[in-house]
C-alpha cells in the first residue's frame, strides 16, 4: 500500500482570505486557530496540514473537509 500525501487545494488559503477580507497570513491563523508559520508553512506546501488546521478551516468557513484537502499518493507529489 502505498503512502499518501495531504494538501490544502491549492490557493484556497488565499481565496479565503479575500473573500472575507482578512488582510494577513496572521489573520487568517488567528481566525483559525494556527500560527503564521504552520499557515505559511502548509501555504508553500513545506508540511502536511494537521486533522486540526483543516478543520479550524473548515469551522471558520462553513466548508466540508473535501473542500479544502486533497488527498494524493506520495508518489505523485514526489514525481516517482
Amino acid at each position: 500500500m502505498s503512502e499518501t500525501s495531504i494538501r490544502i487545494r491549492p490557493g484556497l488559503i488565499d481565496r479565503l482570505r479575500q473573500i472575507s477580507g482578512l488582510a494577513s497570513d496572521e489573520a487568517f491563523a488567528r481566525a483559525i486557530g494556527a500560527s503564521r508559520s504552520t499557515v505559511a508553512a502548509v501555504k508553500a506546501e513545506e508540511r502536511e496540514p494537521s486533522m486540526q488546521f483543516a478543520v479550524g478551516i473548515a469551522e471558520a468557513f462553513g466548508l466540508g473537509l473535501s473542500e479544502i484537502i486533497i488527498w494524493e499518493p506520495s508518489a505523485k507529489r514526489d514525481g516517482s
